[in-house]
């Protein structure tokens, strides 16, 4: 079963677990790179993800304990075992509920304030309407994530996979950044320009793409990375 398949189903349940709240998050992470993808055959498909992650604008931090109080109300269990503070789980499901503002758990990415004030709306198989980071942020959130958690080896970092997906499979995304803001604009030129430098990049990029896939293939993915780069 493609892993789209296998990824939409925990993200639609979530969804629809969510209620009310729904219309407050968005949704961030592995569950939803497919999404960006616009090209008629996906390739490399994306990575399967066992959690489903999503951010919420909340504050005060009793605004959290309020959420927390309401998504008790719906069914979602402290994941306490998982020793990951914004972890719930919700019938087997696995899903991580983040605050944009980092002072109130200790930790976030930086991109997730500006990113969830220009979400996008995105419509699932079954007509469920959910909001999404736009793509310039969802690869500046990854980009931001990539060098917290995975600079010191590409070769087995998901969020390198990530990025590789949405730059091979969305098309006009060099449209979309080219008309973004300057300030994320120029962190995701910066971000790629020394990704491209990293001694150890062409070997990871290598392990990111599909199995099989030739030369021709890798250098048509590190051109148009080169472009998102440098674009001006």
């Amino acid at each position: 079963m493609p892993n789209e398949v296998r990824n939409l189903p925990r993200l639609m349940a979530v969804a629809h677990a969510l209620g009310p709240l729904r219309e407050r998050v968005v949704f961030v992470g592995g569950a939803v790179v497919n999404l960006y993808s616009t090209t008629p055959t996906t390739t490399p498909e994306p990575r399967i993800t066992d959690d489903v992650d999503c951010i919420i604008e909340v504050a005060p931090r009793t605004a959290f304990h309020q959420l927390e109080d309401d998504l008790r109300a719906l069914g979602f269990v402290n994941d306490v075992a998982s020793g990951v503070i914004c972890r719930w789980s919700y019938q087997g499901l696995t899903v991580d509920v983040m605050p944009t503002d980092p002072t109130i758990l200790g930790f976030g990415n930086s991109w997730y304030a500006a990113g969830y004030a220009q979400a996008m709306r995105y419509t699932l198989p079954d007509s469920t309407s959910i909001q999404l980071l736009s793509p310039v942020y969802f690869l500046a959130t990854k980009l931001a994530a990539l060098r917290d958690r995975g600079w010191s080896d590409l070769r087995v970092s998901q969020d390198l996979e990530d990025i590789v997906h949405v730059v091979d499979n969305r098309l006009e995304l060099l449209t979309e950044l080219a008309h973004a803001e300057e300030t994320v604009r120029t962190y995701i030129h910066q971000q790629l320009q020394e990704l491209l430098a990293h001694p150890a990049f062409d070997e990871a990029l290598s392990w990111t793409l599909p199995y099989g896939a030739d030369h021709t293939y890798q250098e048509t993915v590190h051109q148009r990375l080169r472009e998102l780069a440098h674009e001006s």
